[in-house]
């Protein structure tokens, strides 16, 4: 064999075994990323494989997890390890992607991970019909910071105005707070919880865009329809909710801030067990006042890591339809997966459509026999009417009564002359008929005729 061509191959070889390795070795961190239990392996496999590219030349793996993707799952894998529930993960068979529902939610809602492209890094937790991110993610710098105004936004403003229950809106909140919490917890993540915040001792900070003209006396006038009532705190207002909670309004001066007054919440109910989130989605007073009031100030947020508050909303429709399933599908299989459901949905739209003709038919066969009978009914009905009428308005008839054998002969009189008459006219008809067969004259016929009806006596 010339060295040449043992070269070629040699290279050949080399490169297949670079890829294989490359391919091997990505297989082993996805493997220990969703079977290992150790929290630090998961974190590391994590880290490893939302950075990693396989892109291999050589050995192709046309279907792979995206970054985006390797952030989900790693999060399912944490909330599993630290037993958060409330929530699944959509695995359609056709792709290697995940998208996490929340499992009970009468609205229609999907959460995916968008990955950061700058240099920073990370990603972005989203809920995709609305492009609202909800937190951003750095494996790297181990950091996490919840965006209060597209949690609110979320939650707040669209969720509870399409009927989403509190209680339902409130597991997702927990779902986010017990996440950063493991995460802090674990890996002394640093974490920004803002207005998922529930300790007592917490402070919320404020964004002033402006100076607040007659805050307080709005939610003053809000409140005056409830059971709770505004009073008045140093520098501020109070108002004490239900389960001994106490919500504060206040400001501190400080000439660095907008009107020289900076101005907090505070939620206050001796257990640290509510946030300013759970307020706002139990007492809708005081989320009307709030969503009216952030044009003037909202609770604090990284600004410049949610500069930009929305990603590009998306039809989630497909994502539900699509066929679920933990065993993926060729690309052959998924065509004729496709087809068998497309022949399926055709032949019930023929059955369908042939049950729609029959009852059709049978309901205008129907309609014909109904509007025949009404038709026989009516005609009936018409005679009877013409009969009755006939009978109450046509002359009555004359009674001729028989002729008795055995009385005497009378005279003919003119009475009698037209009662022969008549008889002579209503036999008319039958004399011609005789006479035409026994040879007679008419006149001969009627003669006889008149004999036979005066019977005389013998002598």
């Amino acid at each position: 064999m010339p060295n040449q061509l043992q070269n070629r191959v040699k290279n050949y070889v080399g490169l297949l075994d670079q890829n294989i390795q490359a391919i091997q070795n990505e297989l082993n961190q996805t493997q220990q990323l969703v079977e290992s239990t150790e929290p630090g392996t998961v974190h590391l496999m994590a880290e490893s494989l939302t950075q990693a590219n396989l892109d291999t030349a050589w050995v192709q793996v046309p279907r792979q997890y995206s970054h985006a993707d390797y952030f989900l799952i790693a999060m399912d894998r944490f909330m599993q390890l630290d037993g958060v529930t409330g929530y699944s993960i959509l695995l359609p068979v056709e792709k290697e992607t995940v998208t996490l529902v929340m499992t009970d939610l009468n609205v229609p809602a999907a959460f995916a991970f968008e990955e950061n492209k700058d240099q920073n890094g990370g990603a972005y937790f989203v809920e995709l019909a609305t492009g609202e991110r909800l937190f951003y993610w750095s494996l790297e710098r181990k950091q996490i910071q919840f965006n209060a105004r597209g949690i609110i936004d979320l939650l707040v403003g669209n969720f509870a105005k399409q009927h989403v229950t509190v209680e339902q809106n409130q597991i997702i909140a927990t779902m986010l707070t017990e996440f950063g919490r493991y995460m802090e917890r674990v890996f002394n993540y640093s974490v920004d919880f803002n207005l998922l915040e529930t300790r007592d001792d917490y402070v919320y900070q404020l964004i002033q865009h402006a100076e607040p003209q007659g805050m307080l006396d709005k939610l003053f006038v809000l409140s005056a329809d409830t059971n709770y009532f505004l009073q008045g705190i140093p520098n501020g207002a109070g108002v004490m909710l239900d389960d001994n909670t106490e919500v504060r309004i206040f400001f501190v001066n400080d000439a660095n801030a907008l009107g020289a007054q900076r101005w907090h919440f505070q939620v206050i109910d001796g257990r640290d067990q509510y946030s300013w989130l759970d307020v706002l989605l139990k007492y809708d007073f005081i989320a009307n006042w709030y969503l009216s009031e952030t044009n003037t100030l909202e609770v604090s947020y990284d600004q410049l890591v949610f500069a930009v508050q929305k990603t590009q909303p998306v039809d989630i429709q497909s994502i539900f339809t699509a066929e679920q399933g933990t065993t993926p599908m060729l690309d052959e299989e998924v065509v004729a997966a496709k087809q068998a459901a497309e022949a399926q949905a055709k032949e019930a739209a023929e059955k369908a459509e042939r049950e729609a003709q029959a009852a059709a038919e049978k309901a205008e066969q129907e309609a014909q026999a109904a509007a025949e009978q009404a038709a026989a009914e009516q005609a009936e009905a018409e005679a009877k009417a013409a009969a009755e009428q006939v009978e109450t308005t046509d002359p009555e008839v004359p009674v001729v009564e028989p002729v008795d054998d055995t009385l005497e002969p009378t005279e003919v009189t003119s009475e009698t002359t037209t009662t022969e008459a008549a008889v002579e006219s209503s036999v008319a008809p039958v004399a011609e008929s005789s006479a035409s067969t026994s040879g007679k004259t008419f006149e001969e016929e009627i003669g006889e005729a008149l004999n036979s009806s005066n019977n005389t006596p013998e002598g």
